[in-house]
């Protein structure tokens, strides 16, 4: 994507709790996780440099160290680009971490949510298609039409003049069907109007109402795919948004060991010391990570993930899951699932991706049941779980991290 230079700083907000993110709550934010052999955050702060920003402020948790690392490590590919990082004491929502983070305000900035991987490609859309908007000293909100609007703030409009901001609605009174995406572009007056709100979780949502109905605010009713990232199995659809950008060819490093009767067709990653042995089917999109092995015999289907150092030995199905860093898999079907980092599977595992009655899978979080919109949805299972040999999980089992499941059980909820 070109530069669009419509703004030169980014807010990213990657603090919180993550407390909806079950069974992957870690002492860092849920950006980090890694997707396809980096974290979310690192594409999106190298999109952000596609974009044309110069200055990158990162608000984060006081605990979170693997996001200071990321950053480090990003250091020598975002040349250029000045990256801060600001602490939010305490998960008091948007509006605190922005008016408590200290940052220097330009007189117009770029917010954002820490998942929106391809935001050269929002900004360069609003540039290309109304640059009157993209470059004037308003409020923008990048939105989309949504049939869900019980989950997101909701725009009440004037053809693309803001009227009001309600977070979550249950009456759609005066309202329309558009969303916003979780990206802003915010005028340092804002702020400032911003710091007369009492601190609430929707401070920022409330101050945003009240803002647009006295002032020019403008949505942008944008095409480019957004994705949130409030739930685990929200991760599916980061994924495939990068599937889809993933070459019609394997992509192959020079340095693995594939044997030659295995069979990878479509696009398929394989990275650099993986290891793919006797009669192996690979079929794209999917990503084989650095010294992965996929052993005799096993199927890895479209849309799946293996991690670096993930081992799935002789006999196994994997179906569109993400198998996350040092997970040692034995043999059975993994299908829709996600599992987390350094777990340890035993022989004969499956998981059930789909009810009986095929209706959508629930999943109770904090106490409350979630519907996933989802008909095919296996496991979550948290780092450093072990579990014995003949098992099983129902669909949309969440299995908590460090657990010991023992042989021959079936975990139904």
């Amino acid at each position: 994507m070109e530069n669009t230079n419509i703004v030169k700083q980014a807010v990213i907000l990657a603090a919180g709790q993550n407390s909806r993110f079950a069974p992957f709550i870690r002492q860092r934010h849920k950006c980090t996780f890694p997707l396809l052999g980096e974290p979310i955050v690192a594409k999106t702060i190298k999109s952000l440099k596609l974009a044309g920003i110069e200055k990158i402020e990162v608000i984060k948790s006081p605990k979170d160290k693997e996001i200071v690392k990321i950053i480090n490590d990003l250091s020598e590919e975002i040349k250029g680009v000045k990256i801060r990082l600001y602490d939010q004491k305490k998960p008091l929502g948007m509006g605190n971490a922005l008016l408590e983070s200290g940052i220097d305000f330009q007189d117009r900035f770029l917010l954002l949510n820490p998942q929106q991987i391809n935001i050269d490609e929002h900004l360069s859309l609003l540039n290309m298609q109304d640059a009157d908007v993209a470059n004037s000293r308003n409020v923008v909100l990048f939105a989309q039409k949504t049939d869900q609007p019980q989950k997101y703030g909701i725009l009440a409009l004037d053809g693309n003049k803001v009227k009001g901001v309600i977070e979550k609605p249950i009456d759609m009174s005066g309202l329309s069907d558009m969303r916003i995406l979780g990206i802003y572009l915010i005028t340092s007056g804002f702020i400032e109007f911003l710091r007369s709100f009492p601190i609430s979780e929707y401070q920022f949502e409330e101050a945003l109402d009240k803002y647009s109905r006295e002032n020019n605010v403008v949505a942008f009713e944008d095409s480019k795919p957004a994705v949130s990232l409030k739930y685990a199995w929200d991760l599916f659809s980061l994924t495939d948004y990068i599937f889809g950008q993933f070459p019609d060819k394997p992509r192959i490093h020079p340095n693995t060991q594939i044997h030659h009767t295995a069979l990878l067709s479509g696009p398929v990653v394989v990275e650099e010391g993986a290891k793919i042995y006797e009669y192996a089917i690979i079929q794209g999109p999917c990503f084989i990570g650095k010294n992965a092995l996929v052993g005799s015999y096993c199927k890895v289907r479209k849309g799946s993930v293996l991690e670096e150092g993930v081992e799935v030995e002789n006999n196994a199905e994997i179906k569109h899951s993400i198998i996350s860093k040092n997970t040692h898999v034995h043999s059975g079907f993994i299908g829709d699932s996600i599992i987390g980092e350094e777990v340890r599977i035993g022989a004969n595992f499956i998981t059930a991706n789909r009810r009986l009655d095929r209706k959508s899978i629930r999943i109770k979080i904090k106490e409350k049941l979630v519907d996933t919109e989802m008909s095919f949805l296996g496991a979550m299972i948290g780092d450093g779980v072990k579990i014995g040999i003949h098992c099983g999980t129902n669909p949309g089992v969440i299995i908590e991290k460090d657990s010991i499941i023992l042989p021959g059980m079936i975990i139904k909820g």
